[in-house]
């Protein structure tokens, strides 16, 4: 009897610490969960919080059917469909359905995913449609709100309808990307388009398959990212640069574009560029293709650009802004509106 007392004694002095680890397991668990339902709650009500934000500026938003989702490594808050209603500026808008996700030990970087069509009607009667395939996007915040985020999509199609006008503008891409991200005080933009094409229903233009990289730097602009509102008009007042502008719409019709600019507080452009073009005969036959009605005036332009190169098909020269009026040296191309 002591020898199997003796047994009994160290075998449940075995199991011991297999007992305290399984309650240890299971604690962890309990406490996990726990902090996971909490972080969904805290996410929901911050969501919905967002939403009653919106409605005190004017603007109606709902996230249908809203749920916080992921358990148990991720967080997220999913959609059926968003839709906002801008009472002021009279702009309605609806998608399909959102997600979103977070790693739970990561929970400052967001990853969405946005079903379309995406549609947008203006109080004047305009439209804009937009549907692709995928459209994803990535976001970091800190404690001072978001600090960068990324939009990639591929095979999108765009549609815009002015409501003065009965022709639409069309818009086709293979992948487009969009970057943005706070540089210190200023925020840093890149945006590319990849096998784009630009028509329009009635076949007034249609410009072939491009490629489009512009990165540009907007200075003491990171509050706009942030989501700070410290000036009425952020476009107004603005010193920024233009880092690059490429354009390739193929047969060796290349552009780039390049150098520093301002807004002032009227809205209207200044700048100093550096313009380059490359394949001058390329691009005197695709704008002629484009916009048959002026090939008398891009002739003409063409003639000017041969004249003034170095040589026959590339040009190197700068482009001036002033106030919206654009200068090639002493030649007059037009005026852009203010902002």
């Amino acid at each position: 009897m002591a020898r199997s007392s003796e047994k009994d004694a160290k075998a449940g002095a075995s199991r011991r610490p297999f007992l305290w680890l399984a309650i240890f397991i299971v604690a962890l668990i309990v406490a996990y969960s726990g902090v996971w339902y909490y972080l969904a709650y805290q996410l929901e009500s911050r969501s919905e919080f967002i939403i009653t934000d919106l409605a005190n500026r004017n603007v109606d938003a709902d996230c249908a059917d809203m749920e916080v989702r992921g358990y148990p490594f991720r967080l997220g808050v999913f959609c059926n469909a968003v839709t906002a209603d801008d009472r002021i500026n009279r702009l309605s808008l609806t998608t399909g359905s959102f997600r979103s996700a977070a790693q739970i030990y990561r929970p400052n970087h967001i990853v969405s995913e946005l079903d379309g069509p995406v549609t947008v009607v203006g109080g004047d009667g305009s439209t804009a449609a937009v549907n692709w395939q995928l459209l994803r996007s990535s976001t970091v915040f800190n404690l001072s709100g978001l600090t960068r985020a990324s939009l990639q999509s591929s095979d999108i199609d765009a549609t815009l309808t002015p409501a003065t006008v009965t022709d639409s503008l069309k818009l086709q891409a293979g992948s487009t990307e969009a970057h943005v991200r706070q540089n210190g005080a200023d925020l840093d933009a890149v945006l590319r388009l990849k096998a784009a094409t630009l028509t329009t229903e009635a076949g007034a233009f249609a410009l072939p398959a491009f490629d489009v990289e512009a990165d540009l730097t907007l200075a003491d602009r990171a509050w706009m990212l942030a989501g700070g509102q410290q000036i009425d008009n952020p476009w107004h007042n603005l010193s920024a640069s233009l880092n690059g502008f490429n354009a390739d719409l193929g047969q060796g019709a290349k552009l780039a574009l390049q150098g520093p600019f301002s807004i002032d507080n009227e809205g209207y452009l200044t700048g100093k560029f550096d313009l380059e073009v490359e394949g001058r005969d390329a691009w005197q036959s695709i704008l002629t293709e484009a916009f048959p009605a002026a090939a008398d005036t891009i002739a003409n332009a063409a003639g000017v650009i041969g004249a003034i190169g170095q040589e026959q098909d590339k040009l190197s020269l700068p482009l001036n802004i002033e106030r919206g009026r654009i200068r090639i040296g002493f030649i007059t191309l037009g005026q852009i509106p203010p902002i």
